[in-house]
């Protein structure tokens, strides 16, 4: 796993160093997370596996009736991934 190293302000790091027992690497790991699927799925989207991640992180669980909503949503991404990859496809000349 690689590392990286954050810059906060000072006021926010003494505020943290209040609360040693929370995990902050993970706090940060679960937001960058977030960010970064979520920019995925705008731009290329997202595979199966990286929208149940997605829908974990949003605590969206999957239920009978949530289940219908979790494909619909799937769905979707899957729609526009497949419009982007033809207009790509279309512009190449295929």
């Amino acid at each position: 796993m690689a590392n990286i190293t954050l810059s906060v302000p000072d006021w926010l790091y003494e505020l943290i160093k209040k609360y040693k027992h929370v995990n902050w690497s993970e706090i940060a790991r679960r937001a960058i997370t977030l960010e970064a699927l979520s920019i995925k799925a705008e731009k290329e989207g997202l595979t199966r596996e990286e929208v149940l991640l997605l829908m974990e992180m949003l605590n969206i669980k999957t239920t009978e009736e949530k289940a219908v909503l979790e494909e619909d949503i799937l769905q979707s991404l899957l729609r526009q991934r497949e419009k982007r990859r033809i207009e790509k496809l279309s512009k190449v000349g295929y």
